[in-house]
């Protein structure tokens, strides 16, 4: 972001500091409740290094057709989400900040450069930084709207970045809270033309670290 300054000292100093409280202000819009706010919901899921559970996956074409699968998945704020695909058929996704990489039943596996596939990677920065606690991290990247209320929770991410909003209106996370823990129930994905990707998530743990499997995804 490109700061003009005018020649006059007083000036410009002015123009800094209406800049700097300007970026500093929460990029996200709030409702008032209840329930656990922002801060709160993402230092509750920045607990656990590693959240782990089930999930039943809908991909909704814009005429009206969908396709149903299921598995298990893990989401390492350190590093991204694995999605392992049981039914109908077994296959591996893995979405990181830097690459994504598919993994077929029979072990084969392809990796491509996150640049190349936007949408996964704005799953990735967001679902990482809003997993650490670094909502700053999150904000940068996208406009956020939060609710909540005693129990649950939503969340969505409007894409800042050009290229990525051509593919991608919004992502969605929704979850409960309680005793000071946090997790994702749903996790959807809304693309332009009206195509959506849908994850039900449920049976959810938490660990500190990924197994040695899971970690020789990302190494």
């Amino acid at each position: 972001m490109k700061l003009m300054i005018e020649r006059k000292p007083k000036m410009a100093a002015l123009f800094l500091i209406l800049a700097l409280a300007f970026l500093s202000a929460p990029s996200f819009a709030q409702s008032k409740g209840t329930g656990p706010s922002l801060e709160q919901v993402s230092a509750a899921l920045a607990k656990n290094k590693v959240t782990r559970g089930l999930f039943v996956l809908e991909r909704t074409a814009a005429n009206g057709k969908s396709l149903k699968s299921s598995g298990e998945f893990a989401i390492a704020s350190d590093y991204g989400i694995i999605w392992k695909t049981i039914k109908p058929i077994k296959s591996t996704q893995v979405v990181a900040k830097e690459f994504s990489l598919t993994e077929s039943a029979g072990g084969k596996r392809v990796k491509m450069d996150a640049d190349k596939n936007p949408v996964y990677k704005q799953m990735a920065l967001f679902t990482s930084s809003l997993w650490k606690g670094d909502l700053a991290a999150a904000q940068y990247v996208a406009d956020i709207k939060f609710r909540s209320d005693e129990n649950s929770w939503q969340i969505e991410m409007f894409p800042k970045d050009q290229a990525v909003q051509m593919a991608l209106e919004k992502i969605v996370v929704e979850g409960k809270s309680k005793d000071g823990q946090a997790w994702a129930t749903k996790m959807q994905m809304l693309l332009k033309g009206g195509n959506a990707a849908c994850y039900n998530m449920s049976g959810h743990s938490f660990a500190a670290s990924l197994s040695e499997t899971e970690q020789a995804y990302f190494d």
